[in-house]
């Protein structure tokens, strides 16, 4: 008998679509129209909707077509038309087929007999489209399982179909006789493949594997670099990536040269539920080389650690540490890691609770510079921080307490120690015209005690043998004022504000302290006002001072703005305590100013000036320049410093670097980046300039860079360097 369900019709139970449902039999009212469907449970009946759907009985058949669409559980078959045989459990599907994976995953073809609730068959002319957007195509497919599928003749690519043309042969493809995509172990098996750049057949291997799309990592090689340099020779890296389990991995990289031995390189990282670490070192056996870079006879391990980790404790409490170390002090930039000059380790322990912020650390460094000695560099063991600030009172003042402890370790030179104390109180007040008054006061003690005491301190390597203890007590007391004139013109918003500051300072009690927190200094917008303009607390700048400054602003309503700070500092009295070369070392100091453009989140431009107070000629001069985005920008940097009190020669220095990068064309990048040393003729420090191309499967790089400096025995060197990237595979 059958039964015919006229066109429209949509079924929400298909009667008999699998072997969980069984046979049962269709219904149709005489009016012609569907009988209500029973409730059906979607995670174990198939739903079908279809234009036509015939109901064979005798046969044991159902056929559906015209835009046939089931859902088996979460995995729905779309297509012009499909059959399904109940005594041989068999659904066939013909025309557009579509089947949509649990996974995300959909599958195309023109032919599929599928089985076992849609999850086993066969397929003719298969195509996948993956979630990442890569795809797979293959002649014909067999489902072995739910999680099992083998291919013949097929290949996979992450590349897009060119628009222009679409028969023509993606950037790359894998070709293989044979492919096996693995849901469980999240594998895509080749045998016998060829990896194809252009439709030309470039490598050959008998076996390849990745990881399938649904896979974030998996252990397998990341793309190779290979370099030329003036220093190691031609070079290769073949970084390995090693998936540890689900909370940790490593990444193990060889780089081999023609000048030099083989380095090994390796990267850990482990993540746990309180907080998470990372390490990666290096080890080398090369030849040993005085500061010429000849030989001297023998060889010599090179090599570097460093790690990174932070642990939460509980609410209130974490701690970390910061470990870099090196074994020779050029190797680093020999090899490309890192260009500093000192590197620093530490760890910490650090709590806050409300208002209140305990911090313990260790702190460890080591000078990498030629003039750098190890002996006189400090080891700090143990340092204490803890600040409190009080609740606001009914006037809105605020008590505040601070407490420091340092000890200071050296294997040549000065040992010291210092404890530290210091309560305050601040008060703000607004006037009801809108001026903004505050008193800040504090009251420190300091206590220090010193071994193997500098009879220069201004030379590290001037220790004897004196011990000692000193003591004094800080006051300090300062009052400001500010009065902020608010102006509307338009959508601009405008805004002048003079600001004074009235601050003194003295120190009771010994007056030469040891100083090893306050070595540098600069004199600048940042520092203009304030109670103390040293770094540290060591050094404390005494006396009475009065800070005053202007500060300009235009605000546009789409969050740009223009904003203009100048400022100037005068001294009661004639010794202020500053070195010359600071802009403070007379009565009036020289002026600060400080300049900020930003008109939209692709344009920022900061200059910051100080002047000679006498003849208003430019004593530092930095400029900031970022115009652009990701893909196209432009960065400027300058400075110059008339005396250069911070540096080794404390002369003068003058600077530019630039670096920009440009799209020129839809998949196409070219970056550069120039910093120069112009000081007298001058003369080039570091240039690089690179190509780019990068789409959504593959990626190239090519690069030259030329360092113009010589350190000991890391000469100046040019290096080349290429890097392909086959996404989504590295």
């Amino acid at each position: 008998m059958r039964r015919l369900l006229n066109s429209g019709v949509s079924m929400l139970a298909l009667l008999a679509a699998s072997a969980a449902i069984g046979s049962l039999p269709a219904h149709a009212q005489t009016t012609g129209e569907a009988s209500a469907a029973p409730s059906a449970d979607v995670n174990q009946e198939a739903l079908l909707s279809a234009d036509e759907v015939v109901y064979d009985n005798a046969a044991q058949r159902v056929e559906a077509s015209g835009n046939v669409e089931i859902m088996q559980g979460q995995r729905i078959l779309k297509a012009d038309r499909v059959v399904y045989d109940i005594s041989a459990d068999t659904v066939k599907a013909f025309g557009n087929i579509v089947l949509l994976e649990p996974s995300g995953d959909v599958l195309f073809a023109d032919n599929m007999e599928l089985k076992n609730e849609l999850k086993t068959g066969a397929i003719r002319d298969l195509k996948i489209l993956f979630t990442d957007n890569s795809r797979l195509a293959a002649h014909d497919a067999v489902r072995e399982d739910e999680n099992r599928t083998v291919m013949t003749k097929a290949v996979f690519t992450s590349c897009e179909a060119c628009r222009e043309n679409p028969d023509r042969p993606p950037i790359w493809q894998a070709k293989a006789e044979k492919v096996i995509h693995d849901r469980v172990d999240k594998t895509i098996t080749y045998r016998n493949a060829f990896l194809e750049f252009f439709g030309v057949p470039v490598i050959y291997t008998p076996y390849f594997s990745h990881p399938d799309p649904s896979v974030d990592r998996q252990s397998g090689f990341l793309a190779p670099t290979a370099f030329s340099s003036s220093t190691l020779g031609y070079a290769a890296q073949i970084p390995y990536y090693y998936v540890i389990s689900d909370d940790k991995d490593m990444t193990i990289t060889p780089t081999i040269t023609t000048k030099q031995n083989i380095q090994m390189a390796t990267e850990y990282r482990q993540a746990f539920e309180s907080g998470d670490f990372e390490i990666d070192g290096s080890l080398t056996y090369v030849d040993k080389v005085d500061r010429n870079n000849d030989t001297t006879g023998g060889q010599e391990f090179q090599g570097h650690i460093r790690s990174e980790g932070n642990f939460r404790i509980d609410d209130a409490w974490d701690w970390g540490f910061n470990v870099f170390r090196t074994t020779h002090d050029t190797y680093l930039r020999k090899y490309d890691i890192s260009s500093e000059n000192t590197l620093t380790s530490f760890a910490y322990l650090q709590g806050q609770r409300g208002r209140n912020l305990s911090r313990l650390s260790a702190y460890s460094f080591q000078g990498l510079t030629e003039a750098d000695v190890s002996g006189e560099t400090p080891i700090v063991p143990a340092w204490w921080n803890y600040s409190y600030v009080g609740e606001p009172n009914d006037f809105g003042g605020r008590f505040s307490v601070d407490a420091d402890a340092l000890a200071i370790f050296r294997t040549s030179g000065q040992d010291t120690n210092r404890m530290s104390l210091q309560g305050g109180y601040y008060i703000p007040y607004t006037t009801s015209n809108g001026q903004v008054i505050s008193f800040n006061s504090s009251m420190r003690g300091d206590l220090y005690y010193a071994r193997d005491i500098l009879s220069n301190p201004a030379d590290p390597s001037s220790a004897t043998n004196q011990d000692n203890f000193y003591g004094r007590v800080v006051p300090s007391a300062s009052v400001k004022w500010r009065y902020p004139f608010v102006r509307q013109a338009g959508s601009i918003r405008q805004t002048v504000e003079p600001i004074v500051e009235a601050v003194w300072s003295d120190v009771y009690g010994d007056e030469d302290t040891p100083n090893e927190d306050s070595l540098s200094f600069e004199f600048d917008d940042t520092n203009l006002f304030g109670s103390n303009r040293y770094a540290g607390i060591d050094l404390v700048e005494e006396g009475g001072r009065i800070n005053y400054g202007v500060n300009f602003g235009l605000y546009g309503a789409s969050g740009g703005y223009t904003s203009l700070l100048l400022g100037q500092t005068y001294h009661l009295d004639d010794n202020t305590g500053f070195q010359n070369g600071t802009g403070l070392e007379d009565k009036f100091s020289d002026y600060v100013a400080r300049v900020e453009i930003r008109p939209t989140d692709n344009l920022q431009f900061v200059n910051r000036v100080r002047l000679d107070h006498d003849t208003l000629k430019l004593a530092r001069n930095e400029v900031t320049l970022k115009l652009g985005d990701m893909d196209n920008f432009f960065d400027l940097g300058y400075v110059f410093l008339q005396n250069d009190i911070n540096g080794l020669t404390g002369s003068k220095r003058e600077e530019i670097y630039v670096a920009g990068k440009v799209k020129i064309a839809e998949y196409w990048s070219t970056y550069g980046s120039y910093r120069r040393d112009l000081v007298d003729a001058g003369n080039s420090i570091e240039g690089r300039i690179g190509i780019e191309y990068l789409d959504e499967c593959f990626g190239f790089a090519l690069e030259a860079k030329r360092t113009f400096t010589r350190d000991r025995d890391v000469e100046p060197e040019t290096r080349f360097s290429v890097k392909i990237r086959l996404l989504p595979f590295n």
